[in-house]
């Protein structure tokens, strides 16, 4: 069973791993999505994350993953979950215009909702930053959800860390009674890819990948990262099956898939599994978010919950920090 964390002033649990949802009901249909929903609900699973926009690049234009996860709840009768969902992304054919103030925040929330079929959304995100607004009217707006009951825990993600700080600050020393952390993309790949470029490294289309900065502002507030695209993407395991030239994997990677190749060897966990069990123990309060496309790979995640052993000497941010 997927065993769960409790975060300190964390209202509820949460699953060690995360299903992320984003292709439920656009890229999946309603059977193939329920059915993994099912299969990560029966190995204990509580925890799902999904977003506004997650869909809205198929042929309907709707936040197909929110509609087929309400959906999934309605039918089963779930009650116990910890959802995540995200207000504020830019619309998919208008990539330069920020979205990031309160009334598209607003329309998003309630649309998120209806959809999701929860009058609170436990955790509820800024999708994008916009370094143009004050971060203070963020956090207001965002504050103001959660004082209205209509959200348990408000976040960021996307952000960089002095944009984080600015907010911690402004919240003062009470922010884990409103704020439940940042959803940044962090995978034991990303961290090598950064070791590499001999630094913080800028990730694509506005996501914000978790270097050395960030990761010392988790560790001096405690500050929970839910870790997006976790597994980074598989590569390990590709990388490993030859899907993945070798020569694109830089020094950091083939030095640490060395390492993984023979822990796996050692202790028969697959690398898919080790990956996630990094992000869960490199010394950071880290809840890896991870997408599946089929239920075996969801082994993974009770494989990756049940490793409880210090894996941070796998990461090169330690070898070069």
């Amino acid at each position: 069973m997927i065993r769960k964390i409790q975060f300190e002033g964390m209202p509820f649990a949460l699953s060690a791993v995360c299903l992320g949802c984003a292709r439920f009901g656009g890229d999946y249909d309603e059977a193939r999505s329920f059915a993994l929903l099912d299969r990560y609900y029966a190995m204990g699973g509580r925890f799902f994350d999904t977003a506004n926009v997650y869909g809205r690049w198929s042929m309907s234009g709707l936040n197909e993953s929110e509609l087929t996860l309400g959906r999934w709840l309605k039918a089963r009768q779930i009650t116990d979950a910890v959802v995540t969902s995200k207000c504020c992304h830019y619309a998919p054919n208008a990539h330069d215009v920020s979205r990031v103030n309160r009334a598209s925040a607003e329309a998003d929330l309630e649309e998120s909702r209806r959809s999701l079929g929860l009058d609170t959304i436990p955790i509820y995100l800024t999708h994008r930053d916009n370094p143009a607004v004050d971060i203070r009217e963020i956090v207001d707006f965002l504050w103001d959800m959660v004082k209205a009951g209509r959200v348990a825990r408000f976040g960021f993600s996307n952000y960089k860390a002095d944009r984080v700080r600015a907010a911690l600050d402004y919240l003062g020393p009470e922010w884990p009674k409103v704020m439940a952390g940042v959803s940044n993309e962090w995978s034991l790949h990303a961290a090598c890819l950064t070791a590499d470029a001999g630094g913080e490294r800028e990730a694509p289309d506005g996501m914000v990948t978790t270097g050395r900065s960030l990761e010392a502002l988790h560790r001096e507030k405690n500050l929970p990262l839910l870790a997006f695209a976790a597994s980074g993407g598989g590569f390990y395991t590709k990388l490993a099956e030859g899907r993945i030239p070798p020569e694109r994997a830089g020094a950091a990677d083939r030095a640490v898939m060395e390492k993984l190749k023979t822990m796996s060897a050692e202790r028969g966990a697959s690398l898919g599994a080790l990956s996630l069990a990094w992000v869960l123990n490199a010394g950071l309060p880290a809840v890896p978010i991870s997408a599946v496309s089929d239920e075996k790979q969801l082994e993974d995640f009770e494989a990756a919950s049940s490793w409880m052993e210090d894996l941070s000497g796998l990461s090169p941010l330690c070898e070069v920090g």
